[in-house]
């Protein structure tokens, strides 16, 4: 056999190849779809039972995010901030709390994530959407946000944008960013945000998936009393805690967002309580 038929052959060999693959990964997305669909039919057959339907369009999602560790770390800490109000030094005022002053403005930054920067006239303004400028403004802080639930209320010639803080595309419901812009320019940007470096990671691999975590909740929320007949949407957010100042964790809940209020549901016992989380 000449060269150019060996060629050939295997050029053949190769198609049939990548065709036999890609039948591989059409019939196990089909067969995955008819899984969740037999899923979803047997857990609103049971919902029903209690009068709740769930929405169509709901992914029962099974990927869950890891339970995260964040520590402080100065040195990005104060770069940050030095982008925002220019060169400054970092002031120890006790209780692991930095005092940070520039020629553009001031700052506390606090081992608990909690922060206050005030900014000087005409550093960053409004321009014609004070949201797109408060996310400008926390891209530069190197802050990250969750697009779900964006705030903006006014209050005279005040306006305020409210934003919730997100890591690795993951929003933080209880990590929330507060804007304050007047007609002209941003002066006051207070909140809580997550601390800076992984420091541990936790695989959340076997943690219960989103139609045991629903039945779970369903059998909490006939012990608590709680009263709804529609699941609008299921995902999975972070809650921030900092029991030690310096350090915090991110550990993965389930929202439930019912027609009569958000909870939030332990992703590994299916309690729950009600939440104000973005919507």
């Amino acid at each position: 056999m000449d060269k150019s038929k060996i060629k050939n052959f295997i050029l053949i060999l190769l198609a049939l190849v990548n065709v036999f693959l890609l039948a591989i990964v059409i019939s196990g997305a089909s067969e995955e779809r008819k899984a969740e669909t037999s899923r979803k039919a047997a857990l609103n057959r049971v919902l029903a039972e209690y009068g709740i339907t769930l929405k169509s369009n709901i992914v029962l999602q099974d990927t869950i995010p890891p339970l995260l560790t964040l520590a402080r770390n100065m040195d990005t800490e104060h770069s940050l901030i030095s982008a925002l109000i220019g060169k400054c030094t970092p002031v120890d005022q006790g209780g692991n709390s930095f005092f940070y002053s520039g020629a553009d403005g001031q700052a506390t930054f606090r081992g608990t994530g909690d922060f206050e920067i005030l900014l000087n006239s005409g550093v960053i303004s409004t321009g014609r959407s004070p949201l797109d400028a408060a996310k400008a403004t926390l891209k530069k802080l190197n802050i990250d946000y969750s697009d779900a639930g964006p705030i903006v209320t006014n209050n005279g010639d005040n306006t305020t944008v409210t934003l919730y803080c997100s890591w690795n595309q993951t929003a933080i419901y209880n990590a929330r960013i507060s804007l304050v812009f007047n007609s002209d320019y941003l002066w006051l940007i207070s909140g809580v945000r997550p601390l800076d470096i992984k420091s541990s990671v936790q695989s959340s691999e076997n943690f219960p998936d989103s139609t045991t975590i629903l039945m779970n909740f369903l059998e909490t929320t006939n012990k608590n009393g709680y009263i709804f007949s529609e699941i609008n949407e299921l995902k999975i957010e972070y809650s921030m805690n900092s029991a030690v100042s310096g350090n915090c964790t991110l550990k993965p809940v389930w929202c439930v967002v019912t027609n009569s209020g958000t909870y939030s549901i332990d992703d590994q016992t299916g309690e729950a309580e009600k939440i104000d989380i973005a919507s």
